[in-house]
């Protein structure tokens, strides 16, 4: 078996034994096995299937378990505990690891269990207690144990059979199978020999066979050409092998029929018995001699060839179980055809084997004519030929009445070669031809219908008489035959005209109409048609009325500035284009062009309304004619914002804004004190005087746009011995920071706040060329009566920045109002200082 084993075996509930030897099947074992609740015996042989043992197959009604699977890895599972019924367990697992699980000791049915070397096993080599059943382990002792083997293990004095005194301080325990040789060696025992050999080793079951497999351990199963028992494994000390193994088909075992037998085709295969069958020639056929083979056997060869049945039935009506005026036809393998000969009818087409003559009946002779199919089929088809039958495997074939050319011709039964025709008499012509035929009625005609029939009826495109068959000796017809309209009669309008969409019929006298398409289309040319032909196709499709009628202005009566626009069926629009005025639209048909008048230019802003309505109502726009359907949109003088648009006059959409515009937003707002400069997109900044303060404001209200007027001022009167006033107001606006040391150090320059976060001020500044030494004294000095809330950093290119913490500022402010007087003094001197 290749593949993996079938995961739909889980649906087999009522299974009871499961073998399962597989050379080279691959995959894993399902664990669908684990649904087969019935399961008695299972066994699995495979050196290809991979994985771990489902946990699945811990299946309570399982009592005989062997896995001979090397790729097989992982742990024994646990679930084997559920085995309940287990009796034996034969593990041949050299990838297993791990341990045997305790849970195995409490199967108390469990009375074998075998589990081969080499192992990756590891732990107790049993995990049974006393009484838990019957563990192989040893069974013959000897003391004075050196080397132990597989299959030998050396175990402490006291366990021996027999007391040992000696200085040796082992005994030998062979495993289960073993048996201890006259050297003190253990060697592995042949079950099958041991327990009698050939069938008494498998618990005298007929046909079986024995086979020793390894240590303490065989294989009953039933021989070579007997089924019955699956294959079961034994202990050497056990012999239950039972029930019966009885012959197997060994045609079936071989594949059956040809197959059975080499595969040579036409053969048969008969099972004999026990290992024996005969392969020999199908019935019908002849070649290869009866043949005996072994059920292992398939060496046969040969050719079975097919025999003619009616030469070995005798021939001739003896093949046919001498029926008189029968004959016998071979009809292939092993079969033949008997039946009436030509002339004769009585026994059915009957088939028969080779080997088979049972048929009776009489053939007796059969109408000539019928036999040959009747009417003109027996006399060759000849149209208007007649068949008489004449007796015994005789007929005549000749002219009908009414039609005339073969002779009277005599034919056997089984004889249809005749040819020739016999042509109608033309019954028209026999009656004077044309309308003469049909009673002299004007506008008739007649046709011959074959053998003495003709018909009358009014000729295409008149009516009034019926068709009327007449024979040809009887001309009695009267009536009148009127001319009708074409197109009416084939269902008027399209229908007239096979039906094409916008087509006409016109009907153009006797039996004649024509077919066109319609005004304002094109497609099929004029066609004339008889009254009775409506054999006409195409498409008739609308003419586009513009380009029909020269396109461009010449459509619309070469009117300059106008246009032309298809409608569909035969119509079309003509007007003033886009951005003129003048003539009303007017639709004509396709053959008329009378559009006339003149149509002159729209100024676009007028048409829009004018004024800033032509500019979407932008406020302070404007608006210009641009000539043909063309107007410009832009800010009026004085006004920015919107860039000059061209717009067509059909355009109403336009979004933007014209602005003032400025060119000093301090000239026009200034500031209300200090110093105001003049910045991009109309803003402007008012900043304080040197060493004044800003009063009012976060630090970014001094930067103000247009009008607007935030900024609150500026002040020389602050009390810089005001501690209280220091902080709060270097907390509201950083700017002020700036304007202390300006007063307090007006020798330093480029003061620049770097720094403005939620707790911290972090100011950068440059110190002089000269008195830099001691200023930077000075500098530090302060920074260090500060140290609580300030830092001094020196930096590259005389820069030197001090970072002030917002909180500690804060602290300090509060602080004047709570501190004793003399940590007021030290703060109040502190800032003093730095003033």
């Amino acid at each position: 078996m290749t593949g993996s084993i079938p995961t739909q075996l889980g649906q087999w509930s009522g299974l009871t034994d499961l073998e399962l030897k597989l050379a080279s099947a691959d995959g894993v074992i399902p664990t669908h096995l684990g649904q087969l609740t019935m399961l008695d015996q299972l066994s699995i042989t495979s050196n290809t299937i991979s994985g771990t043992i489902p946990t699945q197959l811990g299946i309570g009604t399982l009592a005989y378990l062997s896995l001979i699977m090397p790729e097989i890895e992982g742990t024994l599972p646990t679930q084997m505990g559920q085995m309940t019924s287990l009796t034996f367990l034969f593990l041949n697992l050299p990838s297993i690891t791990g341990i045997i699980p305790t849970e195995v000791g409490q199967l108390t049915l469990l009375n074998q269990i075998h589990i081969k070397e080499p192992n990756q096993l590891t732990g107790e080599c049993w995990p049974f207690p006393a009484g838990a059943g019957t563990v192989s382990v040893g069974v013959a002792f000897k003391c004075g144990c050196n080397s132990p083997t597989p299959l030998k293990s050396c175990i402490p004095p006291q366990d021996c059979e027999t007391p040992n005194t000696a200085a040796a301080d082992k005994c030998i325990a062979c495993v289960d199978g073993a048996d201890l040789t006259n050297e003190d060696e253990c060697e592995d025992r042949n079950g099958c020999t041991a327990n009698g050999g050939d069938v008494a080793a498998c618990g005298n079951v007929a046909n079986s066979v024995c086979t020793d497999v390894g240590l303490n351990l065989r294989t009953c199963e039933c021989s070579l050409g007997s089924t019955g028992i699956l294959p079961q494994n034994f202990t050497d000390d056990s012999n239950t092998f039972s029930g019966e193994c009885y012959d197997a088909d060994g045609c079936t075992l071989n594949g059956g029929q040809i197959a059975g037998c080499g595969n040579i085709s036409n053969t048969l295969c008969a099972n004999n018995g026990p290992n024996n069958r005969t392969c020999q020639c199908a019935p019908g056929y002849q070649g290869i001699p009866v043949t005996t083979l072994a059920d292992d056997d398939n060496t046969i060869s040969g050719v079975c060839e097919d025999v003619d049945g009616c030469t070995v039935n005798g021939g001739d009506v003896k093949a046919c179980g001498n029926i008189a005026n029968s004959v016998c036809s071979d009809s292939g393998a092993n079969y033949r055809t008997c039946q009436c000969a030509p002339g004769y009818q009585g026994i059915p087409v009957t088939v028969l084997t080779d080997d088979e003559n049972t048929i009776s009946g009489v053939c007796e002779d059969v109408d000539g004519c019928a036999v040959n199919g009747g009417d003109v089929e027996a006399c060759g088809n000849i149209t208007n030929s007649v068949c008489s039958d004449n007796g015994l495997n005789n007929r005549t074939c000749q002219c009908a009445t009414g039609s005339e050319g073969i002779p009277v011709t005599t034919l056997a039964d089984d004889d249809n070669t005749i040819s020739g025709v016999c042509e109608d008499i033309d019954g028209c012509s026999l009656n004077g031809g044309d309308v003469k035929a049909c009673g002299n009625i004007s506008n008739s005609e007649c046709s011959d219908n074959g053998l003495n029939n003709r018909t009358c009826q009014c000729a295409p495109g008149y009516r009034g008489i019926s068709v009327t068959t007449l024979a040809d000796n009887d001309n009695t017809i009267s009536g009148v035959c009127e001319d009708v309209d074409g197109c009416t009669v084939n269902g008027g309008d399209t229908k007239a005209c096979g039906n094409i969409a916008n087509s006409v019929c016109s009907d153009t006298g006797v039996n004649n109409r024509t077919c066109e398409c319609a005004t304002g289309y094109q497609g099929i040319p004029v066609t004339v048609l008889t009254d009775d032909n409506n054999t006409i196709s195409g498409v008739c499709e609308d003419i586009d009325g513009c380009a029909w009628n020269g396109g461009g202005i010449e459509a619309c009566g070469n009117v300059s500035n106008s246009v032309c626009s298809e409608n569909g069926a035969n119509s079309r629009t003509c007007q003033c284009a886009v951005g003129y005025y003048g003539v009303e639209a007017q639709n004509f048909t396709d053959d008329k062009n009378e559009f006339s008048g003149e149509c002159v230019d729209i100024d676009g802003c007028k048409l829009n309304g004018g004024g800033i309505e032509a500019c979407g109502n932008i406020k302070n726009s404007e608006c210009q004619d641009n000539g043909l359907n063309s107007r410009i949109c832009k800010c009026a003088p004085g006004y920015i914002g919107l860039e000059e648009t061209s717009l067509e006059d059909a355009e109403t959409e336009l979004v933007g804004e014209c602005l003032l515009e400025i060119t000093s937003t301090c000239a026009i707002y200034g500031c209300e004190t200090g110093i105001c400069e003049d910045l991009p997109e109309n803003q402007r900044m008012c900043t304080c005087s040197q060493g004044d303060w800003i009063i009012g404001g976060p630090f970014s209200s001094g930067i103000l746009l247009d009008g607007s007027a935030a900024f609150t001022g500026c002040s020389s009167d602050l009390e810089v011995d005001d501690p209280v006033d220091i902080a709060q107001h270097v907390f509201e606006n950083p700017v002020n920071l700036i304007a202390m040391l300006n007063r307090r150090f007006p020798q330093i320059s480029n003061i620049n706040v770097v720094l403005y976060a939620a707790d911290t001020i972090k100011v950068k500044f440059t110190l002089p060329d000269t008195n830099r030494e001691s200023l930077f004294v000075d500098i530090d000095a302060i920074a260090e009566l500060w140290g609580a809330i300030a830092k001094l950093d020196s930096g590259e290119n005389d820069q030197y920045s001090i970072e002030f913490q917002m909180e500690e500022l804060e602290v300090i402010a509060a602080s004047v109002f709570v501190v004793p007087s003399l940590l007021c003094a030290l703060v109040c001197s502190v800032v003093a200082q730095f003033w």
